[in-house]
């Protein structure tokens, strides 16, 4: 098992703390945004999975993927990123197990941000 070091941390909180300029307020206001927005913004992606419709996927999977890299959470970007990749093209195979990296990693962003001291 690899060591969690900063680049591969679910959350990398010191890449985080300098895109919030340190302020620790909007930290905590982020992480709360994501709690409240992510269950909608998965079932977005997760439907446009579902109706295979590319056009949909990508700009769903576009919209996480930022608020993902504004969170300074690289795997999930990278995981959002995949799927948006794929609704741009419009390939859709193996599209499912995408689909659930994606929560996978969303899933342990959530644990992160609940157990948060800051």
């Amino acid at each position: 098992m690899t060591p969690e070091t900063p680049e591969n941390a679910v959350i990398n909180i010191e890449d985080l703390k300098d895109i919030m300029g340190g302020d620790m307020e909007l930290i905590q206001d982020c992480f709360t945004d994501f709690v409240q927005d992510f269950p909608r913004d998965f079932e977005g992606i997760k439907n446009a999975v579902i109706e295979k419709n590319g056009i949909k996927l990508n700009a769903a999977a576009h919209k996480l993927k930022g608020t993902l890299r504004y969170l300074a959470a690289e795997r999930a970007v990278d995981a959002a990123y995949v799927l948006e990749l794929a609704g741009k093209s419009n390939h859709m195979e193996g599209i499912e197990d995408k689909l659930e990296a994606l929560n996978r990693e969303c899933r342990k962003i959530l644990a992160f941000i609940n157990g948060f001291k800051g």
